[in-house]
């Protein structure tokens, strides 16, 4: 059986990431393709020439009834949050399901949004019924979701490799938790940007919004830890895409290696895109770009007492448009990694 689905925000990276997926899934008929009014109305391959001859899909622009008249049973949101959060309510109202990859349906509480989005949140329903899709985690409540909200990439990263340790109670309550990510910088969105120019990003690596950046609040709310008590700070990487996260974690006892490995093991067994590499080897992106995997290894120092957990992702795959798909299939009774396991196209279009 095919669901009839529509990806709005075509012209980005995600949703360039998501077509490509979309397309050659076997539950799938991709029948809408939507952008902003200032793109128009254009046969897709003139927006991404590589669907030349793959398909004869036309870009319409992202307009409720537009939508409706397709007959959507799923709805992908390649959006600005702000532009997911005018458009799901009325989408939902017309009996479409909606994937959201972009942060409008993440953070539990509305009054969160001003200071770290920016944006007024007047939709607390919308909030409280928004399943948060980190399958491997929340797995049964995606299956029934109407309004899924896909994690970020660096919540991605960094959830898949703590949880086991918080979830695990092998984490010390309370003690800090320092997590350093690094991103290609395609993560940054396809906006033109001065400090995104290839004479900017090429031979340079930058920090940026230490401290304070939006992700923050969606890991500690998953994680349920007190966010005074842990440190995120992003760099981006003069690489088109993946996420390599290091994380120092101080735990609650003095812990083995075969430990670690036996409750990380516990917690992901049968899940088909986190791959424990443990104390052997450590995660790199060229082993996970194009492909919706989450590799996932660690260090212990301090005599067992401290951990430096280390993971790697594609921000484009298993961090947006890939966890995506995934999230679809669950919502639709399919094998969690229908249309996933074969990878994306290996020419890097990022």
């Amino acid at each position: 059986m095919k669901f009839r689905i529509g990806v709005v925000g075509v012209t980005g990276y995600s949703g360039l990431e998501l077509l490509r997926i979309a397309l050659d899934h076997p539950g799938m008929d991709c029948v809408a393709a939507a952008a902003s009014e200032s793109t128009g109305e254009k046969a897709l391959e003139g927006i991404h020439p590589q669907f030349r001859g793959r398909t004869s899909l036309v870009c319409i622009p992202q307009n409720i009834d537009r939508l409706a008249e397709a007959g959507l049973d799923t709805v992908f949101l390649c959006t600005p949050n702000e532009v997911s959060y005018a458009l799901a309510p009325d989408l939902l109202a017309r009996g479409m399901r909606v994937i959201d990859l972009s942060g409008s349906f993440r953070l539990h509480d509305s009054a969160a949004y001003p200071p770290w989005y920016g944006f007024e949140h007047a939709s607390p329903d919308l909030l409280r019924e928004a399943v948060y899709g980190l399958p491997e985690w929340n797995g049964a409540a995606v299956a029934g979701a109407r309004l899924l909200a896909n994690p970020g990439c660096y919540p991605t990263s960094v959830l898949l490799a703590l949880l086991p340790l918080i979830r695990g109670k092998l984490a010390k309550p309370e003690a800090e938790i320092l997590c350093d990510s690094k991103s290609g910088v395609t993560g940054a969105g396809r906006a033109a940007k001065l400090n995104l120019m290839f004479g900017e990003v090429s031979e340079n690596f930058r920090a940026y919004s230490p401290i304070e950046h939006k992700h923050v609040p969606e890991i500690c709310q998953e994680l349920g830890w007190d966010i005074r008590n842990f440190t995120f700070v992003p760099h981006l990487l003069p690489v088109n895409r993946g996420i390599l996260s290091t994380i120092y974690v101080t735990l609650a006892r003095a812990t083995t290696v075969e430990e670690l490995e036996r409750e990380y093991h516990r917690c992901y067994e049968g899940r088909p895109f986190v791959r424990i590499l443990g104390a052997g080897t450590l995660p790199e992106l060229k082993a996970v770009n194009h492909t919706n995997y989450c590799d996932i290894g660690w260090r212990l120092t301090s005599g067992g007492r401290r951990a430096v957990v280390f993971s790697a992702i594609d921000n484009l795959v298993k961090g947006a448009a890939g966890q995506a798909v995934q999230n679809f299939n669950l919502m639709h009774g399919f094998e969690e990694s229908m249309g996933l396991l074969g990878g994306t196209n290996g020419a890097d279009h990022g």
